[in-house]
């Protein structure tokens, strides 16, 4: 008997995932589409997913230096696997002498601008993701509202009202930041710099682990009720978020969540404490956590449906960050080497040979795809062994 219980619940999140991953793609494609037609470059196809075509419609936008033998109209195509995409424009990989309307023949500038708008674009999605999920569930700030009794913050002088500005001299503007810091400390003492009445402070606090294995320093972070939430239990004793203060939140988030990847490597090369869970995941593994949010989050009696749209809205919002920031790493056949490049031909008043070029960006392209093929394996191996984590959104206080 077939059991559409069971099918459902990985259908689904393979579906959403696919939806999610879909979207992310899209826009960034869009980014690299909206700055060539800016720039005047003519984008030969505009293609979803990867593979064999399924779906061609044809575009009323027209070559201006029309190529015998070609369609000479942008190409909309969906494709087999629905895994990327791309925006294939005139002249991008190869040379088309004196045609104003190829890639090639562009300044610096404008090309850098085309180069860079895909991730551009995956920034703003993520800006408009973060700040809908802000306005829904607003936020946390790192400013004191209880200290409990017998804890390292009530031992080392943490007050309510307290504004905690640093951490060991890095900058606390949000929530996260100061999570972060706690899940990465090791139990080793913090030096806090907090706000007290306009007045600089300095204290010394050291975190202890709680019986589930998390650091926590005992205090709660003060509240903001989304902008959009009319169901809060605590609504009516609690500051509700401002637009313009969720937006600047949901730029910061985008600003943690860039950095975050970078300090938690550095960590593993200085051999320092990592939040747990921390690791590099494929397409796989991030499926595979879709799928068990989704299942996790479902399961819940109560608000299922709303938690688990607020949890795939911030798992969009993270891999829209993850995938504009990944583009831009200057890593051979990625946006961030193409970047590099035309810097050069800046600086040097002239392009690298296309040949060279091309050279670098084939080699880094195998082994890109010889790394991605281990984390897969990887995710693959332990998605058999049933070791993945359910991280459904949530914010915890210390």
């Amino acid at each position: 008997m077939i059991n559409i219980a069971g099918i459902m619940s990985i259908g689904v999140p393979v579906l959403i995932f696919l939806l999610i991953l879909g979207l992310v793609v899209f826009v960034h494609e869009l980014g690299h589409f909206i700055m060539a037609r800016r720039a005047g470059i003519f984008v030969e196809e505009f293609a979803m997913g990867m593979g064999p075509k399924l779906l061609t419609f044809k575009g009323k936008k027209k070559s201006l230096s029309p190529i015998e033998g070609q369609e000479n109209v942008t190409l909309y195509t969906l494709r087999a696997l629905p895994l990327g995409g791309f925006c294939k424009m005139r002249g991008m990989e190869e040379n088309v002498p004196e045609d104003t309307e190829a890639f090639s023949n562009k300044s610096v500038f404008s090309r850098f601008l085309v180069i860079a708008g895909g991730s551009a674009m995956n920034f703003l999605l993520a800006v408009l993701m973060f700040s809908i999920l802000i306005f829904l569930t607003g936020y946390y700030t790192p400013i004191v509202t209880n200290v409990a009794q017998g804890m390292p913050a009530q031992q080392a002088g943490l007050q309510i009202g307290d504004r905690i500005t640093h951490i060991n001299g890095s900058r606390v503007s949000l929530w996260e930041n100061f999570r972060f810091m706690l899940d990465t400390s090791g139990g080793s003492t913090m030096n806090v710099r907090v706000n007290r009445d306009g007045q600089r402070v300095n204290l010394s606090i050291t975190p202890e682990m709680g019986t589930d294995g998390v650091f926590r320093i005992g205090m709660n972070p003060t509240s903001r009720v989304g902008f959009l939430d009319r169901n809060h239990q605590y609504a009516a004793t609690l500051e509700r978020a401002g637009i313009v203060g969720s937006i600047g939140t949901a730029i910061d988030m985008i600003g943690f969540h860039i950095r975050a990847p970078f300090r938690i490597l550095s960590r593993f090369v200085t051999r320092q404490p990592v939040p747990e869970g921390a690791e590099v995941v494929s397409i796989i593994g991030i499926g595979a956590q879709v799928t068990e949010i989704y299942q996790y989050t479902m399961a819940q009696e109560e608000y299922a449906i709303r938690s688990t749209v607020i949890t795939m809205l911030f798992l969009a919002a993270l891999i829209s960050v993850a995938i504009g920031t990944m583009n831009l790493l200057p890593i051979p056949a990625l946006d961030g080497a193409r970047l590099v490049f035309l810097i050069i031909e800046g600086i040097r008043r002239k392009p690298v040979s296309p040949e060279r070029e091309g050279m670098v960006h084939m080699v880094g392209f195998v082994l890109l795809i010889v790394l991605l093929l281990f984390v897969a394996y990887r995710d693959i191996a332990n998605l058999v062994a049933g070791s993945t984590d359910v991280v459904p959104y949530y914010q915890e206080a210390p």
